[in-house]
């Protein structure tokens, strides 16, 4: 537990240094410049969240090709740091990536949950690595999280989507807020940390 608090504290304190250094904002605008898979990666995702917000129900290929792509790119600058993780960060989120497959099998949503959950879990096992738990690389595990907690708002906001068509729209709008907030959110981390540790 006293873990548990001790990254918390590290995420929220890695949030409020991205927000709050204002002399970080042209480094990562330089380490997107620098990293041209880092830029790739924020254009795919942004192509992604377009075709997400088109097609929640029925993702579309170019959709599903997008996120993944913005996660691949994540994914190779933080193995090109030394990411690696072990056996345990990869085994929870293959427990993960098996869950949400699961889940949502007979949803018209699971190929793009299946691939996407992938491409963001693949992310998240190197973001996770403890090796990058210096004061530089805070924040980059708490932004990957970010981002899968948010994958997995958006195969709940197209479940609740699917199941009531229309109905309860307030509760598929706080998810869908949900989602938004921990994207900018994950984001923003992710690529402070990726600045930071360049």
């Amino acid at each position: 537990m006293n873990d548990f608090l001790a990254r918390t504290q590290e995420g929220a304190a890695a949030l409020w240094r991205a927000v709050t250094d204002i002399s970080a904002r042209p480094q990562l605008l330089a380490s997107v410049r620098e990293e041209p898979a880092v830029g790739a990666g924020v254009v795919a995702g942004a192509i992604g969240q377009v075709e997400k917000a088109r097609r929640l129900t029925r993702p579309s290929a170019l959709g599903v090709a997008a996120v993944t792509a913005n996660h691949a790119a994540y994914a190779w600058s933080l193995y090109r740091r030394g990411s690696r993780n072990d056996a345990l960060g990869w085994g929870l989120r293959a427990a993960a990536w098996g869950a949400g497959v699961a889940a949502t099998r007979t949803q018209p949503t699971a190929a793009a949950v299946a691939v996407g959950g992938a491409a963001v879990l693949t992310t998240s096992a190197l973001a996770g690595d403890p090796a990058l738990r210096t004061d530089a690389g805070k924040g980059i595990s708490h932004g990957a999280n970010l981002l899968v907690a948010a994958e997995g708002l958006t195969a709940l906001r197209a479940g609740l989507a699917q199941e009531y068509r229309g109905k309860r729209k307030q509760g598929a709008r706080l998810v869908g807020a949900a989602e938004a907030g921990a994207l900018v959110v994950g984001h923003l981390l992710l690529i402070d940390g990726l600045c930071r540790t360049r």
